[in-house]
């Protein structure tokens, strides 16, 4: 299968520090791109630091590790920039400090955590140097002033805190503070490849229910070789691509509201209920959860039949076209939205930037096609790109997609599509230490599962990357330059999940 890979630890020599940085370099400069980056622990006071790029062909996987020391290592940011947030993240959890790195504030934690609690360490382990307070950019010239915004929003959205430096109403810098949500989920990983594992990648992100526990059920099915049958994985797809339709509808709802186009705001948000509706068809959820089961599918999917689904996805199409046609052609919209929070390509592309957020900036990136699970290889949706990054251009990308996923479901339901196998609860033995590397592309972008397995056949270190983690750095850099006033539109254009960020 080529959306998931495994490789054999007990045969992989670690690297030198040298070799280890000319593989992150490639990754930034050649066609395979990092899909992972996190440390280990495999005995006590013995750190590991495990690399995962690809996608220059159809399934290929790369793999390279380099043992550290266990207080710190030098940084890699400085030969690939998108190790950025990963190398915070390796800090908070390990303590493993990147010496040299250009901004290290803590990702998860905040003031009231232990300075020296590093709790993916062992407790033998040296005692690294606490952690470091947060220390927020200060921005000096003259008019220049703080606003301060979050981590309280108003409504129902998550916490975050922004801090824009700001002179007059332009913004110079905008600072991301996340890890308001920080509950320890990799934490709650390892042990046996059971369903529980499923059940826990459903609550990730709760938007991404399908994505997430679909990354995570083909990466037990690795470890227990149970595959799924062709039909389940057909399944499958279909619900990812409801997902994405839904979630986009949404997005184009909130854009909507934002801008005060309030034709777009009603008519897409009831679009986006028809599609969760249609999930709740599937999977008996309307975010989809219980889909996935090791092996296959749950009991209830499909609770719909292919013709009957292939019916309603017909009427929400033609609704869909025509709203989105409507909205993305009012010339009111085009104003507000064209120009406004552009992503350049090159910084898209130099800090690995990945799903709709890099597509609509010209980063050619997108996992059915890279890294195909069985119902893409042959006829994966056909890909949206565009080059402008701005707001206008991430909402023609989704309103683009939307439309590529509605061709595709109608290609996949009109052939055989004979009900879903339901999976056993057993498993069958595997053996040896091994990593086990699953990737899936969620509506967001690519959604990355990795998992350490000793020789039981049980899971030592689990790695989650949601694509907001690769991406909120991008919202820093669209906002610069815009009005503070523009930044709500430009916050919903990338929609970002805090959730999935904190883990």
């Amino acid at each position: 299968m080529r959306c998931v890979h495994t490789f054999d630890l007990g045969n992989s020599a670690p690297l030198a520090e040298e070799a280890f940085r000319a593989f992150l370099r490639e990754t930034s400069t050649g066609a395979d791109r990092l899909l992972t980056l996190f440390a280990e622990e495999p005995s006590p006071g013995r750190f590991l630091l495990h690399a995962v790029a690809g996608g220059a062909a159809p399934g290929r996987f790369l793999y390279a590790c380099v043992e550290t020391s266990p207080r710190s290592f030098r940084t890699f940011t400085d030969v690939c920039p998108g190790t950025h947030w990963f190398e915070r993240e390796i800090y908070d959890l390990f303590g493993l400090m990147p010496e040299g790195h250009p901004e290290l504030n803590p990702l998860r934690f905040h003031e009231a955590w232990p300075k020296k609690f590093f709790p993916l360490r062992s407790t033998d382990a040296p005692a690294p140097d606490p952690r470091r307070g947060y220390r927020f950019l200060v921005v000096r010239g003259e008019g220049i002033h703080e606003v301060a915004v979050g981590p309280v929003h108003a409504g129902i959205i998550e916490p975050g805190h922004f801090r824009f430096s700001c002179a007059g109403e332009t913004i110079q810098n905008l600072e991301i503070r996340l890890g308001y949500q920080h509950k320890g989920i990799e934490s709650l990983f390892p042990g046996g490849p059971e369903m529980g594992k499923i059940l826990l990648s459903e609550s990730i992100s709760g938007d991404t229910a399908v994505g997430h526990s679909t990354a995570c059920v083909r990466l037990l099915e690795a470890i227990t070789a149970k595959p799924a049958d062709p039909s389940a994985e057909r399944w499958r797809a279909v619900a990812l691509e409801i997902e994405r339709i839904s979630n986009h509808c949404g997005d184009l709802g909130g854009l909507s509201t934002d801008i005060g186009y309030l034709f777009g705001a009603a008519h897409f948000g009831r679009l986006r209920g028809a599609a969760l509706n249609l999930l709740l068809r599937i999977t008996g959820n309307r975010f989809g959860r219980g889909l996935n089961r090791i092996g296959g599918i749950g009991p209830r999917v499909p609770g719909i039949a292919p013709e009957d689904l292939m019916a309603e996805l017909g009427r929400l199409r033609a609704e869909m076209k025509d709203v989105g046609t409507t909205l993305l052609d009012a010339p009111s919209v085009g104003v507000r939205m064209e120009g406004t929070g552009r992503l350049l390509p090159h910084t898209a592309k130099t800090l690995q930037f990945v799903g709709l957020t890099a597509r609509a900036s010209g980063r050619d990136v997108d996992a059915r096609r890279d890294f195909p699970s069985p119902a893409y290889v042959d006829s994966p949706p056909v890909n949206v790109l565009l080059d402008a990054g701005d707001v206008m251009a991430r909402a023609r990308v989704r309103f683009l997609e939307m439309r590529a996923s509605f061709d595709w479901l109608s290609g996949i339901l009109a052939g055989a599509m004979p009900p879903g196998t339901i999976a056993a609860e057993g498993v069958v033995p595997a053996a040896g230490r091994r990593l086990v590397v699953s990737v899936e592309e969620g509506w967001r972008g690519e959604i990355v599962h990795a998992a350490v397995v000793d020789g039981e056949k049980r899971i030592t270190r689990y790695k989650v990357v949601d694509p907001s983690f690769r991406n909120w750095p991008a919202l820093s850099f669209a906002v610069q330059k815009n009005v503070i006033s523009d930044f709500p539109v430009c916050n919903k254009s990338f929609n970002l999940s805090y959730s999935g960020t904190d883990l």
